[in-house]
């Protein structure tokens, strides 16, 4: 008897294995690490073999935890990090380490391609900015810099392809949201750009075959079996790039609906009913719905310049929480209550990491700006949680523009833990936003996928009706919203200001020193 769905992510740095009952309960989890190596400034490989043999560990220790018959998990899907280029031979092994979707070793690939194409037209046609992230970026430098590696090539295979086919796939299959990470693909037609194609001289042969998420490609066989800790015949599914499979994990599966994840990093993305011409460096994807898009956004550090503050600055509560006291964030939280909307003018500009969508600045730094005697720890720690909700309200603008309607939001990731942070997210968009059961939306999201390869559901909304649960509703403060619109404004003049000042560009050259 069906009981049970997994639900595998198989991330940037680790991947973790999650067993959810039929009601979206979590069962049992399991995480292993594989991380990354850096043999030059700028590159980043990862093991692919590794990650394989760690996807398959952290399977048969979450069904080991979990206690249940094996027989009563009725399918695996997979969520994966999206755009890492891994190339293999005609014999299934990798011809090189795969190329990390982080890696920018492709600049002068990157400017062969704006020769060929004019950048608008590319972006409008892939729903890619043209960068270095993408893997036609990849392809080209290897043909370029590893000849003799290429000419061993038979597929460019992306992560969901080489896991799907290690668990027993007769070929490599890529999920339809995944393909715009090859760069090479008419988003809005939903197949290959023939032009695209002949401008790089790539045949589609090379990549993975594109199919629907949550389509059944496998069956585990004795052998994974024993790998795997799944039981013979559990169906093997196809689901979709981590953040696609994210946005079907918190239920936006119609248009207007948007997710917001405050993570490491922060995505915003929001569900289309047609697709829009590239636009403030969004990315554009297909969804897994047919006939879906999304445009997604990112920020590069969103609930880490929490972390950075508490690290940095907060080091007095973790002290306290050292003790056996509460945890510093939650000390945090309150010094950050006790202050008025807005920090009473305290602004922080969030770019510890950089600036991501919409500005594409890698030399914006973060700063804190308004500063004054009047200012102490509370402003300061309460400013941090503005303006990375005021970097995510700089991508909704993006969408705006656009002519994107929203009319829903949920939140998700580990800032949903705090309720002010929370409150701060509905007052800076001035609409309800909701919170959620689950916060691994990611392997939920597989899980459904799997779910509707595997025929317990027949659809993907029936999956989502069945286990993505709103826990809460936040209204915004529209008095408060009045504060951030004018705080936004501030913000975006603050950007553009230090931006055309040159001061960002000579404070990298001195970091770089």
């Amino acid at each position: 008897m069906t009981k049970y769905l997994a639900g595998v992510d198989v991330g940037t740095t680790g991947v973790r294995c999650i067993l959810f009952d039929l009601q979206g309960n979590t069962v049992a989890d399991s995480y292993r690490e594989y991380g990354a190596t850096y043999p030059k400034p700028g590159w980043v490989d990862q093991d692919g073999d590794l990650m394989v043999a760690q996807t398959m560990e952290t399977c048969k220790a979450a069904i080991a935890k979990s206690g249940v018959k094996r027989e009563e998990i009725a399918s695996v899907g997979f969520s994966t990090q999206r755009s890492v280029t891994v190339p293999v031979d005609k014999a299934g092994s990798a011809v090189r380490p795969m190329i990390s979707w982080q890696d920018a070793r492709t600049g002068a690939e990157v400017a062969e391609m704006s020769a060929l194409v004019d950048a608008q037209q590319y972006y409008n046609t892939s729903g890619m900015p043209m960068g270095t992230t993408w893997i036609i970026t990849k392809v080209l430098w290897m043909r370029k810099n590893e000849p003799a590696l290429f000419d061993r090539v038979y597929k460019i295979t992306q992560v969901q392809d080489y896991v799907l086919k290690a668990f027993g796939a007769d070929q490599y299959y890529t999920d339809i949201p995944d393909m715009a990470f090859y760069g090479v693909w008419d988003i809005a037609k939903a197949q290959w750009s023939d032009r695209l194609c002949q401008l790089f001289s790539v045949s589609p042969d090379l990549f993975g075959t594109p199919v629907p998420a949550g389509t059944q490609v496998a069956t585990i066989t004795p052998a994974l079996a024993e790998k795997t800790g799944f039981a013979v015949g559990t169906p093997v599914c196809v689901g979709a790039g981590d953040q696609n499979c994210g946005v079907v994990g918190m239920g936006s599966t119609r248009p207007g609906m948007a997710t917001v994840t405050l993570g490491t990093a922060g995505l915003g993305i929001v569900s289309l009913g047609t697709p829009i011409d590239g636009i403030g460096g969004l990315m554009i994807t297909n969804h897994v719905q047919p006939g879906m898009w999304e445009a997604e956004g990112l920020t590069n550090a969103a609930a880490s310049s929490y972390r950075w503050f508490r690290d940095t600055i907060g080091t007095l509560e973790k002290e306290l929480e050292a003790k056996g006291e509460r945890s510093a964030f939650e000390y945090l939280n309150d010094l950050a209550a006790a202050v008025p909307a807005g920090s009473r003018g305290l602004l922080y500009l969030p770019y510890l990491a950089t600036a991501a969508t919409p500005r594409w600045n890698a030399k914006a730094r973060s700063a804190f700006i308004g500063m004054s005697f009047a200012h102490g720890r509370g402003e300061m720690v309460r400013s941090v949680l503005e303006g990375v909700v005021l970097e995510m309200r700089d991508i909704m603008e993006s969408w705006h523009q656009a002519g994107v309607d929203v009319d829903l939001i949920r939140l998700g990731g580990g800032a949903t833990k705090s309720a002010l942070w929370n409150q701060i997210q509905a007052d800076v968009y001035g609409r309800p936003v909701q919170t959620l059961k689950v916060g691994e939306s990611t392997a939920l999201g597989a899980a459904i996928l799997g779910g509707v390869g595997a025929g317990v559901f027949k659809s993907t909304q029936e999956g989502v009706d069945a286990l993505v649960t709103v826990t809460g509703s936040v209204e915004p403060n529209m008095e408060n919203h009045k504060i951030y619109e004018e705080m936004y404004q501030a913000y975006v003049k603050a950007y553009e200001g230090l931006a055309g000042s040159g001061a960002f560009d000579k404070l990298a050259e001195i970091q770089a020193l």
